[in-house]
C-alpha cells in the first residue's frame, strides 16, 4: 500500500504510514466516521476532511467592525422609580399590582416622550430614559427636568383618579448627564456604555418621595431654567468622592436660555438702532393712546429675544406693565397655555403644595381682582389642572362663550393685579409680549 503523501510502501493493512504518518483511512473530525483515504469529504456528515473542523457552538451575531467603534456623545440620562413597591405588591394581587404599574409606566412614557426622550428599558417598576439619543437636541438637560416634573405631577394625578382602596404612588427621579459611548455590544441592540446612567440610578436612590434631583453637571446645564434647592454632598455608592445634589423644585419664571444666560453676562448689544428706534417709535404712540402691534421676524439666533431684552431695558424709567406670554413646542396640543403659564408664575405656586392650598390662593387672587369666583374659578382652575370638587359647579355655556370667558379672566387679573403699583398710583401702559 502507497501513501499518496510521501510515496512510502506500506504492508498491506496498515492503518498509518510508517514513514509520514498519514492515515489511509482518514476519520472525520466532526462525527467519528472512517471514510477511504482518497475521500475529501466525510461520508457521514459531510464535513471536509481538507479544512479542520470546531466543535460545534451556539451561533452569536457578528459585531461588524464599524459597529465596535460605537458612536461617543453627549448623553442626559433620567432615571424613575415608584416609592415602596415591594411594600405595595405584598398587599395587592399580582393582577392588580400588574395594572398598577402599567399605569405608572404610561404615564411617565407619555411624560418623556412628550418632551423628546427616549424610553430605553422598562425595568421592573423603574424606567431609564435617554435624552439625546437617537435625537439629539441643544437643550435636552432641560428636557429631561421638564420630563422629570412632568413625571411626579403625573403620578399625582394618577393618585387623584385611583380608587379609593387602591394604593398612593409615590416616584423618584434622577437625572445625570455626561459622554457616553453608543453602539452594539454582544447583541443585536444598541447599547450606552458609561457611567452616566448608573449615576442618574444613584441619585434617583437618594432623592426623596416625588421631587426630581440633578448632578451639578444637569444643573449647569438647565442654570436659571428651574427653581432649584441645594440637597448637599451625598456618598453614592460606586463612586469615591461625595457628589452635590440639587433638587428641581418647578420652573422659574425665565422663558428662554438668554434670559438665564443673563446672570451669567451677556456680550454687549451691538448695532441694530434702524429696529431699536422703530421700537421707540411706536412705543411713543402707544403712551399717547394708540395702540400698536409689532410682529418681529427672523431666523433662530438672529437676536430677536436681545432685541425685545434691549428695548425692555430702555423703558425702565417709564411708567408701564409689561405682559410676557410664550408657546412652547412642548405644549403644542395644550389649550392655554400661555396663559396658564403666565398665572402659575403670577401666583408663584410650589409644585409641593396641597390642591387645597392651591385653591384658597387662586381665590383669594381672583377676590382681590374684582373677579366673581364662581365664573373665573372653575375656568381658570381648570387650566391650572387644578380640582375644585364639588365646591365649585360647572359653567352651563356654549363652547364659544366657555372660550371668550377663559381668555378674558386672565387678563383680566393681569392686568388689574399689575396695573396697580404698590404706592396705590396706576400705571400708564400696558404692553404685551406674545
Amino acid at each position: 500500500m502507497r501513501c499518496s503523501k510521501c510515496n512510502t510502501d506500506n504492508t498491506e493493512g496498515a492503518k498509518f504510514c510508517v514513514e509520514c504518518g498519514t492515515p489511509f483511512s482518514p476519520r472525520c473530525l466532526k462525527c467519528g466516521a472512517e471514510s477511504v483515504a482518497q475521500a475529501k469529504f466525510c461520508g457521514e456528515c459531510g464535513a471536509a476532511f481538507s479544512a479542520a473542523v470546531s466543535a460545534p457552538v451556539a451561533e452569536t451575531s457578528q459585531v461588524q467592525p464599524g459597529e465596535a467603534s460605537g458612536e461617543r456623545r453627549h448623553l442626559t440620562v433620567l432615571f424613575s422609580d415608584l416609592v415602596g413597591s415591594t411594600e405595595i405588591s405584598a398587599h395587592l394581587d399580582p393582577e392588580e399590582f400588574r395594572e398598577l404599574v402599567a399605569d405608572y409606566h404610561r404615564a411617565a412614557t407619555e411624560a418623556v416622550t412628550r418632551f423628546g426622550g427616549y424610553v430605553a428599558k422598562y425595568l421592573g417598576d423603574g424606567i431609564l430614559a435617554y435624552f439625546g439619543w437617537p435625537e439629539a437636541h441643544d437643550n435636552d438637560a432641560e428636557r429631561a427636568g421638564r420630563a422629570g416634573l412632568a413625571i411626579v405631577e403625573a403620578v399625582r394625578e394618577l393618585n387623584r383618579r385611583a380608587a379609593v382602596n387602591r394604593p398612593k404612588l409615590s416616584v423618584r427621579v434622577g437625572i445625570d448627564s455626561g459622554t457616553v459611548v453608543v453602539g452594539k455590544g454582544g447583541g443585536s441592540e444598541s447599547e450606552v456604555f458609561g457611567d452616566t446612567a448608573n449615576i442618574a440610578s444613584r441619585v434617583q436612590s437618594a432623592a426623596d418621595p416625588d421631587t426630581v434631583v440633578v448632578t451639578p453637571t444637569v444643573n449647569r446645564l438647565v442654570s436659571g431654567l428651574f427653581v432649584v434647592e441645594e440637597r448637599g454632598a451625598h456618598q453614592l455608592k460606586g463612586l469615591a468622592e461625595p457628589v452635590d445634589l440639587y433638587r428641581i423644585v418647578r420652573l422659574s419664571s425665565v422663558r428662554n436660555r438668554l434670559a438665564a444666560s443673563i446672570v451669567r453676562g451677556l456680550t454687549p448689544f451691538v448695532g441694530r438702532d434702524d429696529e431699536t428706534q422703530l421700537l421707540c417709535s411706536r412705543w411713543e404712540r402707544a403712551s399717547e393712546g394708540e395702540g400698536q402691534v409689532l410682529l418681529i421676524v427672523g431666523e433662530p439666533g438672529i437676536g430677536k429675544s436681545r432685541l425685545v431684552r434691549q428695548f425692555r431695558k430702555q423703558l425702565v424709567s417709564k411708567p408701564h406693565l409689561w405682559i410676557e406670554c410664550a408657546g412652547s413646542p412642548y405644549f403644542q396640543n395644550t389649550p392655554f397655555y400661555p396663559i396658564a403659564e403666565m398665572l402659575q408664575l403670577n401666583f408663584a405656586r410650589r409644585a409641593d403644595d396641597s390642591d387645597a392650598t392651591k385653591l384658597s390662593e387662586l381665590e383669594r387672587a381672583l377676590e382681590l381682582a374684582g373677579l366673581k369666583l364662581a365664573e373665573a374659578v372653575p375656568l381658570i382652575a381648570t387650566m391650572l389642572n387644578l380640582p375644585v370638587g364639588e365646591k365649585y359647579s360647572p359653567l352651563d355655556a356654549l363652547p364659544g362663550a366657555t372660550t371668550q370667558t377663559a381668555d378674558d379672566n386672565p387678563r383680566r387679573l393681569a392686568v388689574r393685579r399689575g396695573a396697580v403699583g404698590r404706592d396705590g398710583g396706576r400705571r400708564s401702559a400696558l404692553v404685551r409680549r406674545v
